[in-house]
């Protein structure tokens, strides 16, 4: 799947940050380390330098996130909110008084639309599956290989309240 790079984003969005702040004290454990590093000083430096790299590459992302997000509608955010990013508050908040005015097909055709919009915004600032690999450090291979099989759940779970709410269309 050429998008799963693209879910692998918007599932781990609301803990970007957080998972950059943990690869940047990775990196700075493995430097304060590096002499019980069995490896030469040029490979550890090396790897060092990585988790460096892929921290930035962690912040970069979320700010291309953020920058989408601004110019989402209310029902992209909502989309973007139920789908990938899960978090209750915010859906229980800000989304407390939203409802979808569709069918449950229309509501997957908007989801594939959105996830185009979202693939399209990061191919325009230079993402791709491969570039998300290398920055990466392959921090998301498993969470890709998940999403690539088409196993979405093992990533998120399932929902345990069901469906979107959606006002009725009659």
């Amino acid at each position: 799947m050429k998008d799963d790079y693209v879910k692998a984003i918007l599932y781990a969005y609301p803990a970007l940050d957080e998972i950059g702040d943990a690869v940047g004290v990775s990196a700075e454990n493995k430097a304060l380390l590096s002499y019980r590093d069995p490896h030469s000083a040029e490979e550890v430096a090396g790897n060092i330098l990585k988790d460096f790299a892929a921290k930035r590459a962690l912040f970069q992302l979320c700010r291309l996130v953020d920058d989408m997000l601004e110019n989402c509608t209310r029902e992209e955010l909502y989309l973007f909110e139920y789908k990938y990013f899960r978090r209750k508050k915010v859906l229980q908040g800000k989304f407390a008084d939203f409802a979808l005015c569709c069918s449950e097909r229309s509501y997957f055709r908007k989801q594939n639309r959105l996830l185009k919009k979202a693939a399209e915004h990061f191919a325009k600032n230079g993402w791709s599956r491969e570039r998300f690999l290398e920055e990466t450090n392959g921090l998301f291979s498993r969470v890709m290989c998940a999403l690539s099989r088409g196993n979405e759940f093992s990533v998120h779970g399932r929902r345990k309240i069901g469906r979107p709410r959606r006002q009725s269309s009659v």
